[in-house]
């Protein structure tokens, strides 16, 4: 169980596999980009030869990620925890590696309230801290009242090298980033008691 987070003053989350399920095939994605077990796509996609290479490699992973957004739908508990951050107003932060496009076709498609989105056309593509460097600009708000929450290594490390708290979505409660956590939810309402008292 988390202790209180009255002190934080605002929130991002990772969009994909955290906010919202969005049925990504990347066996799939790598698959059709050769992409090695174990290489991030976008790291792999920067590091090819050439530039119709990594053209050709860009249209595929957005050619999946369109599919996935047109079909993406809420993480149980979610939409309730936003809709009560955006009631006490709560700037909610999204930062994701996904494009700027599929993303606002999730945050149109299921009304997310999102008060700031940082694409990989924005910043650095995670676990590079840069998008939460943003936020901090943003939102005139220092590290230690701000609170990251996702689901994989790369959001962990992102917030580790931004100096933020993180927090793992771990729904299965079997992830192996466990230990590299502030702390670790399975279900969203566990953020609301913590964040709101409630």
């Amino acid at each position: 169980m988390i202790a209180s987070l009255d002190e934080i003053c605002g929130v991002v989350f990772d969009l994909d596999g955290t906010l919202v399920d969005s049925r990504l095939d990347f066996p799939a994605m790598r698959a059709e980009t050769a992409c090695p077990a174990g290489t991030g796509l976008l790291e792999y996609q920067a590091q090819l030869a050439t530039e119709g290479q990594r053209q050709r490699m860009g249209e595929i992973i957005h050619r999946h990620e369109m599919t996935g957004a047109m079909t993406a739908s809420w993480m149980p508990g979610a939409q309730a925890l936003l809709a009560r951050m955006d009631e006490a107003a709560m700037p909610i932060g999204l930062f994701t590696r996904n494009s700027r496009q599929a993303a606002g076709l999730m945050i149109e498609s299921l009304g997310i309230p999102c008060t700031d989105l940082v694409a990989r056309e924005d910043a650095a593509a995670k676990p590079n801290p840069e998008g939460l460097h943003l936020f901090i600009r943003r939102w005139q708000l220092s590290a230690s009242r701000l609170l990251s929450v996702g689901d994989f290594s790369y959001d962990l490390e992102a917030a580790r090298n931004a100096g933020i708290r993180a927090c793992l979505y771990d729904p299965t409660g079997d992830s192996p980033f466990r230990e590299r956590a502030d702390w670790v939810i399975a279900h969203f309402d566990e953020l609301l008691g913590p964040l709101f008292g409630e």
